[in-house]
Order: C-alpha cells, then sequence, then structure tokens
C-alpha cells in the first residue's frame, strides 16, 4: 500500500514519487517568516532525462504545507505534460 504524501511531508522526507517520475520538494523559509514552496521535477530515463524546477507564489506558515503545496505543484505539471500540455523547451530536456 502506498504511503500518503501528508505521512511522508510529516517526517521531512524530500524525495516522492509520482508516475515513473522522482519529485524533490525544497521548499525554503523566508527571512520574514513564512515559507515558499518549490519543487524539482526530475524526469524518467526512459522520457530522456532533464528536470523541471517549480516555485509557488503563496507563503504558507509551516514548512509541512509548503511542501504539500510543492507536491501539488509538481504532481499537476507531471500530469499536464502526460496530457501533451507541455513543450519540450518547458520540459528542460537535457
Amino acid at each position: 500500500m502506498e504511503e500518503r504524501i501528508e505521512q511522508q511531508i510529516e517526517r521531512n522526507e524530500t524525495k516522492m514519487a509520482y508516475k515513473n517520475h522522482t519529485l524533490w520538494l525544497h521548499s525554503y523559509e523566508l527571512k520574514a517568516g513564512g515559507w515558499i514552496p518549490r519543487a524539482l521535477v526530475l524526469l524518467p530515463e526512459a522520457e530522456g532525462n532533464g528536470e523541471h524546477e517549480l516555485q509557488g507564489e503563496a507563503t504558507f506558515a509551516l514548512r509541512e504545507e509548503a511542501d504539500e503545496q510543492a507536491f501539488l505543484m509538481g504532481k499537476q505539471w507531471i500530469d499536464r505534460k502526460e496530457a501533451g500540455g507541455i513543450s519540450d523547451r518547458e520540459i528542460g530536456r537535457r
């Protein structure tokens, strides 16, 4: 049984898997307070590798909240890519 994203985030795990992709959660804390969600999506070798960085604009009070948003952003990006809604240039293939 696959573990829920919330459980992984609570343990501060930063590496998640979704649809054969790897998501690295890199949310960061602002000096003024709050956390900004950020994720790096790594494409599988079968798709030519590559990576794409995503960063949110909203600030969250807790790192766990920002990481959960970062995961959702990565998941949505992968879903759009698989539906053909993202160009190769946006994907950042190496």
